[in-house]
């Protein structure tokens, strides 16, 4: 029973970044839905979702995030004039 506890364990540690990435997956086919639906209607929708949830997943595995804080940072703290 504790090997296969460990087992379990070790299985539950190596999935956690996969979980992680999902999100960027979930996100990316959502907005990729969105804008193919825009664009082309029913057909680009399917398309535009999974094209964004390719997006989105390589995306999140190489930490790529869509947020620009630091712009908006420079923006709000008047650093640079607009």
């Amino acid at each position: 029973m504790n090997k296969n506890s460990l087992t379990i364990a070790a299985l539950f540690i190596a999935m956690m970044p996969y979980a992680a990435h999902a999100q960027g997956t979930i996100r990316g086919a959502e907005e990729g839905a969105a804008a193919g639906e825009r664009a082309a209607g029913p057909l680009g929708a399917i398309v535009g979702g999974t094209i964004g949830a390719a997006t989105g997943t390589v995306g999140g595995i190489l930490g790529v995030e869509e947020r620009p804080r630091f712009r908006e940072y420079v923006i709000a703290s008047s650093l640079v004039p607009v």
